[in-house]
């Protein structure tokens, strides 16, 4: 009873839970009863690529309060985008109609276990102290997170991977990354580098070379090469140059398209084998970017290519929460342990 208590009282203070009356007496002191307050804590999550910086503040039941969006110039650099993304953060979390508990950030790289980043060149916040310095500007606690390992946590919680313990969430965007949820936990390694296939080599000859900044994976599907490509192929925006894109624009053509296509489906399928063989999950979910058709061109091509060639092919879906995912994955790691 004594822990009951306390429980009570922690949630009671943190707003989750907030007093309806009293229940009429039988005898004895009238019980208080209590309701769950799914919009008395809140909390928010910012996905922040190369391209954009976008922002949700969420209630406790998942829902929507507000949102923000920063698109990004291609010729702005670090020093711009950060502050755009800090701007967001202020605007994001201004006046909300509760109490916001922590912000929530998942960045393309690595995120160490002190919080500091790393290996993120697109956007160019290597060794940067992120959490550290919108949590002193935005005056919440900060959470910053891997964005594959956000995706992991949306969709575990809240999307397609919902009463499945062993799943690898897979972000396809300017490349691939991985999140891993192991029996029911995210995974992220000693380091904070589990899941971070843009380093897989593919071939005997990568044994002969040396990859320093950027994995082998990385170099051949990563955004360099995808925005080199986009142009080739005549895309209106470089926004379109993502890597779920590029595979949809050759399905169904042939030439040039369809061969790089092709490239990146086996690339892919040969990255999503490892993470199968290695982690054996019940489900493979593929968001991060791009519409519907895209991530079904991504799921066809490297499903159809996996039968006869590893031991067991997983069940493979989409992300449910679509674009929100990476949004929602952040916010809800930034949710303190409130029992």
């Amino acid at each position: 009873m004594a822990t009951v208590i306390r429980a009570v009282a922690r949630l009671s203070t943190s707003g989750v839970v907030v007093s309806a009356g009293l229940k009429p007496s039988t005898g004895g002191r009238p019980s208080e009863l209590l309701s769950y307050n799914g919009v008395g804590l809140m909390a928010a999550g910012i996905s922040v690529t190369e391209r954009s910086a976008s922002g949700v503040l969420l209630s406790l039941d998942g829902e929507a309060i507000t949102r923000a969006e920063e698109i990004f110039s291609p010729q702005e650099g670090p020093d711009v985008r950060l502050a755009r993304t800090i701007e967001l953060a202020k605007r994001l979390l201004a006046n909300p109609d509760g109490r916001v508990c922590g912000l929530g950030v998942g960045v393309p790289g690595v995120v160490g276990p002190t919080g500091r980043l790393s290996a993120i060149h697109e956007i160019g916040w290597d060794r940067l102290a992120l959490g550290d310095l919108l949590s002193r500007q935005t005056k919440v606690p900060v959470v910053v997170e891997n964005d594959a390992n956000c995706l992991a946590v949306a969709e575990h919680l809240r999307g397609a991977g919902r009463g499945v313990d062993n799943l690898v969430a897979i972000v396809v965007s300017s490349g691939l990354g991985a999140g891993l949820i192991t029996n029911g936990q995210l995974y992220r390694g000693l380091h904070h580098e589990a899941g971070e296939i843009g380093y897989l080599l593919t071939e005997r000859s990568s044994l002969r070379r040396l990859f320093p900044d950027r994995g082998e994976l990385e170099q051949l599907i990563g955004g360099d090469r995808l925005l080199q490509k986009g142009r080739e192929f005549g895309l209106p925006s470089p926004d379109q140059a993502t890597l779920a894109h590029l595979i949809s624009l050759g399905v169904g053509s042939d030439g040039a398209a369809r061969e790089f296509s092709d490239e990146l489906l086996d690339l892919s399928a040969l990255a999503i084998s490892a993470m199968c063989v290695v982690l054996d999950p019940e489900l493979v979910i593929i968001g991060g970017s791009g519409d519907e058709l895209d991530m079904n061109n991504v799921i066809t091509g490297v499903r159809e290519r996996l039968p006869g060639r590893i031991l067991r092919v997983p069940r493979m879906e989409a992300a449910a929460l679509g674009k929100d995912a990476i949004m929602v994955g952040a916010a809800q790691l930034a949710l303190p342990s409130l029992v």
